[in-house]
């Protein structure tokens, strides 16, 4: 360390372990929390103090408690459980792309008390973007009734390369402008509330990875399709960075030889041909479909495979080359649409018979979830340096089935 620890940063930390545990485990009793953490009993209970007296956490009733409560005393009278006060704080989740943009408001229990969507008519700029996503935000606010200052941070997944720091993106091309742009500072600078900003393939494999299909797997490789092609890796919870950039930019990645020019100039990209359009175009030429969602109604996955073998081999050579790379436990594929993943997880079960894959319809109210997920972490982390930092901030509660 670099500074001097003061007991105030002991005691903040100690605080926001506690505050963390019954954030976590819905209702928890101070002896329990003496348990876990080993503090000792009188600094427990003066923490329970003072959050209660800050409006952070309630006393429960017992049609509150857990069906299983952790490790409850088997002598004496029985204890009191507290959970946290749901109104003490809000948190917004914000997932974006060339697509659309969706937005999910969550109380202090980390449970959507709003969510909304829109969809873009034609690939915006960075100024339509962001116009957008502060109307959605304002929205919500205004919707539930919910104070500015009652937003604790608010969490943004970001299409393309972020410096998860500093909250920019350092590079996209397909929103004219945003490369280079700080997403952090433009709207902190707005709502006049912490802003962190991730990397929406990341964000969305982590939340598969903590709550929904994915989640009892030890490591992750998760392959996001949409306009474009972006990947993640989660490794016993933690994304994978280059230092504080997210990486896995999969659809840049060339699927063949070619040209020194066709190279440089991201003309050979697995995206020119694994992506939401360049595959539909493929399949209009078999089948007379309009879209993805009458794709979705009309063929089978056979049909599909069959109507794209070039595609197939292609996608599932590539996933392969990234697994024994990564060597993930399991394997999981995203789009928007049910056909769509099914296809893509066809095309590596194919290549890789031996390991798990799963398809995934993307959720926009989870990938938003993630989002919010980045708000939490951050308040409960402690400051650098104190003790309590591997007990701190972690997934919130399970919330996917």
């Amino acid at each position: 360390m670099n500074y001097a620890l003061r007991s105030n940063d002991i005691r903040e930390a100690n605080e926001k372990l506690v505050l963390n545990l019954i954030f976590q485990n819905n209702t928890i009793s101070q002896s329990q929390v003496v348990q876990q953490t080993g503090l000792k009993a009188p600094t427990v209970f003066r923490i329970f103090a003072k959050l209660e007296n800050a409006g952070f956490i309630r006393p429960c009733s017992l049609e509150n408690l857990p069906d299983e409560p952790i490790e409850t005393e088997r002598k004496g009278r029985r204890p009191s459980y507290f959970c946290v006060e749901p109104g003490c704080g809000y948190a917004i989740g914000v997932d974006f792309s060339t697509s659309g943009a969706a937005v999910i408001l969550v109380d202090f229990r980390n449970q959507v008390i709003y969510r909304d969507s829109t969809e873009f008519s034609d690939p915006p700029d960075r100024d339509t973007t962001l116009s957008v996503i502060e109307h959605i935000i304002r929205r919500a606010l205004e919707e539930t009734g919910v104070a500015a200052e009652s937003v604790i941070g608010i969490g943004l997944a970001a299409p393309g390369v972020v410096d998860t720091v500093n909250g920019v993106v350092l590079e996209y091309l397909r929103i004219e402008g945003l490369s280079g742009f700080s997403l952090r500072g433009h709207f902190e600078s707005i709502f006049e509330t912490p802003v962190y900003v991730h990397n929406n393939a990341s964000v969305i494999a982590s939340g598969a990875y903590h709550y929904g299909a994915a989640r009892d797997e030890p490591s992750l490789l998760a392959v996001l399709v949409r306009f474009g092609v972006g990947a993640a890796l989660v490794n016993h919870g933690q994304i994978f960075l280059n230092g504080t950039n997210t990486a896995l930019e999969v659809g840049r990645t060339s699927t063949c030889a070619a040209s020194a020019e066709d190279v440089a100039g991201d003309r050979s990209t697995l995206e020119m041909m694994i992506a939401e359009q360049p595959l539909l175009t493929r399949l209009k030429e078999t089948f007379p479909v309009a879209d993805w969602l009458e794709a979705d109604r009309e063929l089978t996955v056979a049909q599909a495979s069959a109507a794209l073998t070039r595609e197939r081999l292609t996608f599932g050579m590539s996933v392969r080359n990234l697994y024994h790379v990564f060597h993930p436990d399991a394997i999981l594929l995203i789009s928007r649409y049910r056909l769509l993943s099914e296809f893509l997880a066809e095309s590596v079960r194919a290549a890789l018979p031996e390991r798990r894959v799963i398809a995934m319809v993307y959720d926009p109210v989870q990938a938003c979830y993630g989002a919010t997920d980045l708000v939490f972490q951050q308040f409960f982390r402690p400051t650098p340096g104190t003790e309590p930092a591997a007990l701190g901030a972690g997934p919130g509660p399970a919330r996917f089935s």
